[in-house]
């Protein structure tokens, strides 16, 4: 894993210096989530109520913007996503830990010192673990859980932000609002069962500060 974010961050940079007439920054992002899952089984209509999972995150980010505002941004995280439910009087928590990699288009509307900026694209994941086997050891007849034989490592969705960007003396400043809802079902159902779900979708909600280093110092 750490052999493939490397790579990821190899390809970034060098994405970078073919686009070296354009701006670009990197920096950082630090976002609290709340995450929860859309339980759902069609074959045997119910709802499976859940509630929110809440967890911080960090993320490296690269961003390349023409002259015009508009670009590309790609991200770089690992995630913490689940779900709470309580089973029989048992409040138990569904943690699952993910590298979370979006690749959005970026444009930025305003004047030099304070612009409005929006984010839209999808985003690929796969997970890095999960707490499953501690959950099986609390109740060993655990209808809803991660499966590592039978479940979907690998997760994709679409990701859209939204807030205020501010220039700081080239560099920039950023409050984001953003929104990721997962396409690919979770559990990956074989046949019908009347306990198991066959919707299985995350979605989350991040609030984030961001921070950019500008390379470009002849920026507006």
């Amino acid at each position: 894993m750490k052999n493939i974010i490397c790579l990821i961050i190899f390809f970034l940079f060098n994405t970078t210096l073919i686009y070296s007439q354009n701006t670009v920054s990197v920096g950082l992002k630090s976002s609290y989530n709340s995450s929860n899952i859309n339980f759902y089984n069609n074959f045997f209509p119910q709802n499976i109520g859940t509630s929110s999972f809440y967890d911080y995150s960090f993320s490296f980010i690269t961003e390349i913007k023409n002259k015009k505002n508009t670009g590309i941004r790609i991200e770089i995280s690992k995630m913490n996503k689940g779900w709470v439910r309580d089973t029989n009087n048992n409040i138990l928590t569904s943690e699952i830990s993910y590298l979370n990699i979006p690749v959005t288009m970026s444009t930025y509307f305003g004047n030099k010192k304070t612009k409005i900026n929006f984010l839209l694209g999808p985003f690929f994941e796969y997970q890095l673990s999960n707490n499953s086997d501690y959950l099986l050891s609390e109740i060993s007849d655990l209808d809803i859980y991660f499966d590592d034989l039978r479940d979907n490592k690998w997760g994709y969705g679409l990701m859209t932000s939204a807030g205020l960007s501010f220039n700081l003396n080239k560099n920039h400043f950023q409050f984001l609002v953003s929104y990721q809802y997962n396409f690919d079902n979770l559990i990956d159902v074989k046949t019908k069962n009347p306990l198991i779900p066959d919707i299985s979708n995350f979605s989350t909600l991040s609030l984030s500060f961001v921070y950019l280093f500008n390379f470009d110092k002849n920026e507006i």
